[in-house]
């Protein structure tokens, strides 16, 4: 069947359908012995109704309706791989004819992606600013381990900064006591304090068995209103002093953290610390090389496309402040609206760029995504969340773009392999 198709200058296609009078007849005639298999209508045992009675029953606009719902994805998508269209957006009918019998006619729009005129992505010397370790990496690595098995012990001395200390504490505002701002045996660290800023410096240099007040101004960005700004009182009751306690940096400290040796201790630690250094440098050489080829590459992206996105980011910010509890609006006013959604459209702009890049590159250099693939990745994902991979599996199928999704993924991956392989990069 003919099909013409018109592309505009906002990279809008119309595309003029024709679907075969055999084709459309043959999906009205199956729909309507579905509907005749279901339906009880008086005078007739189910499945038995006479198809003109079932047709009128059941309404011959519905039956073509379903019948569209059912033909114009497959005859669609021969439109779009015989005209090699590459679509942004789902597509719209805008007019139809649907005689039983006759070939069906129909005009669809369809956005589709922008041309990308991409510069060279291969073969380009790129400069990057390495990381390197950290000389006393590894000395801070074995502490580490040795506060994770470290011991508080009661000292009889005043609290310094680096000492943990336990006590009871109760605030007040011009007078009035803070609601939920009291506690009993309160343990704090106090070189990793959570309080008010000034709250833990106001405990060092006081020893147990002190009672006395701390005085402390909320900060204005504090979360309840009504303490915002607000200078507070909190009375104090001191009641022990505890020093962290380091265990010796021996075989039985090594035993502990699961290796023989503290030189095997040390081995693990300097792998760790080399490994996390080479996949630091990797993910600085990926975006080095992704925005040395946007730089190359001229891409005119149709306002529609950056609303969607733009659209699409805001919903996961709003969605990700409902998950903290947090007001997206107030967030919002706070931060300023005007610089919330210029922040938001540039993130929009980049991510169409970026998909559009890995796409083209995908394209190019013919990257397979193999079901292997896909089964390692949502291996990754299972172990990742903590649950078994079965069961992630039946999750993601309830959602019909989670394997689109992770599809995208894997590609990206697969492009970003690629470039890091196919270029050279040279420390600045």
């Amino acid at each position: 069947m003919t099909n013409t198709v018109k592309i505009d200058d906002k990279n809008i296609a119309t595309i003029d359908m024709t679907i075969a009078s055999a084709i459309a007849k043959d999906s009205y005639e199956r729909t309507l012995k579905a509907y005749s298999a279901q339906v009880n209508i008086a005078g007739f045992r189910k499945g038995k109704a006479p198809n003109h009675i079932v047709e009128k029953y059941i309404g011959e606009e519905r039956i073509k309706a379903e019948v569209i719902d059912r033909i114009f994805p497959m005859e669609f998508q021969k439109v779009v791989e015989e005209n090699k269209l590459n679509i942004a957006f789902r597509p719209t009918i805008e007019s139809l004819e649907f005689v039983v019998g006759q070939d069906v006619k129909l005009t669809a729009t369809v956005e589709l992606k922008p041309e990308v005129k991409i510069g060279q992505y291969k073969d380009v010397t790129v400069k990057f600013d390495e990381v390197k370790i950290e000389e006393n990496a590894l000395e801070r690595e074995l502490e580490q381990t040795q506060k994770r098995f470290s011991t508080l012990e009661t000292v009889e001395r005043k609290a310094t900064d680096k000492d943990s200390v336990v006590f009871d504490f109760e605030g007040f505002v011009d007078g009035e006591k803070i609601e939920h701002g009291d506690g009993k045996n309160y343990t704090l660290d106090l070189a990793n304090s959570t309080f008010i800023p000034g709250f833990a410096e106001g405990l060092v240099g006081h020893a147990a068995g002190e009672e006395f007040t701390i005085d402390v101004t909320f900060p204005e960005e504090y979360h309840e209103d009504k303490l915002k700004g607000a200078k507070a009182q909190f009375k104090i009751n001191l009641h022990e002093v505890k020093e962290r306690k380091l265990p010796e940096l021996n075989d039985e400290l090594a035993k502990k953290a699961g290796k023989d040796t503290v030189e095997l201790l040390k081995e693990d630690i300097q792998k760790y610390l080399e490994t996390m250094n080479k996949n630091q440098n990797e993910r600085i050489k990926s975006d080095a090389i992704f925005e040395k080829v946007v730089e190359t590459t001229e891409i005119k992206i149709q306002d529609s496309m950056l609303e969607r996105e733009y659209e699409a980011i805001m919903q996961d910010a709003r969605m990700g402040a409902m998950q903290q509890g947090a007001d997206f609006e107030k967030l919002i006013e706070k931060e300023g609206k005007d610089v919330v959604e210029a922040r938001f459209k540039e993130e929009a702009k980049k991510r169409i760029l970026n998909s559009l890049i890995v796409e083209h590159i995908a394209q190019a250099e013919q990257v397979k995504i193999e079901q292997k693939d896909i089964m390692e990745h949502i291996n990754q994902m299972a172990m990742m969340y903590g649950m078994p991979t079965g069961q992630l599996f039946e999750e993601l199928r309830k959602n019909p773009n989670s394997f689109a999704a992770i599809s995208q993924q894997i590609t990206a991956n697969k492009v970003n392999e690629f470039l890091l392989n196919n270029n050279k990069f040279i420390a600045k």
